[in-house]
């Protein structure tokens, strides 16, 4: 029985130093991180902001984003859109005809097509901080209607959000 103990205790001393070796690798980021995150925006330029998530699908490659938004208003409409969209990353430019719209919210048009997207590096300031942020302008068709969404990355700062 002692010899068990002992058989274990090595098996478990040999585990340990096996693991407390092995280096974790570096985290990376995503196929569209710099295209990424939470947006504020308006639509047509009026009304209050409304916030917009464009982030990377499962397989995270650099030429399909999500792009999604809950509540996006023009004047007494809402808006609900998600949908993956085509990106050309390196000009930092999203495009896509017809989308299949995944949104769970009702009342959500069943697609959407979205033009002229583009993501603007330091293309901007927060309202408040005036900390230099991405910008970000598309035109968001849906059933005929164009809309002109615009906004600004979220900067962190509690006095820009909206």
């Amino acid at each position: 029985m002692k010899k068990i103990n002992i058989i274990f205790i090595f098996i478990a001393l040999v585990t340990v130093a096996i693991s407390a070796c092995k280096k974790d690798p570096e985290p990376g980021g995503t196929a569209v991180q710099d295209m990424a995150g939470d947006w504020h925006v308006k639509v047509n330029q009026t009304g209050s902001y409304s916030t917009l998530l464009t982030f990377n699908t499962s397989e995270n490659t650099p030429n399909v984003m999500w792009v999604q938004g809950a509540g996006l208003k023009s004047g007494s409409l809402v808006l609900a859109i998600k949908g993956k969209t085509g990106v050309d990353y390196p000009n930092k430019v999203f495009s896509g005809t017809n989308i299949s719209n995944v949104s769970t919210t009702t009342g959500r048009p069943a697609t959407f097509t979205i033009a002229n997207g583009k993501i603007i590096p330091n293309g901007t300031k927060g309202p408040v901080s005036k900390s230099p942020t991405d910008s970000i302008y598309f035109e968001l068709n849906v059933s005929g209607i164009v809309y002109k969404v615009s906004g600004y990355h979220k900067t962190g700062f509690l006095e820009d959000l909206p």
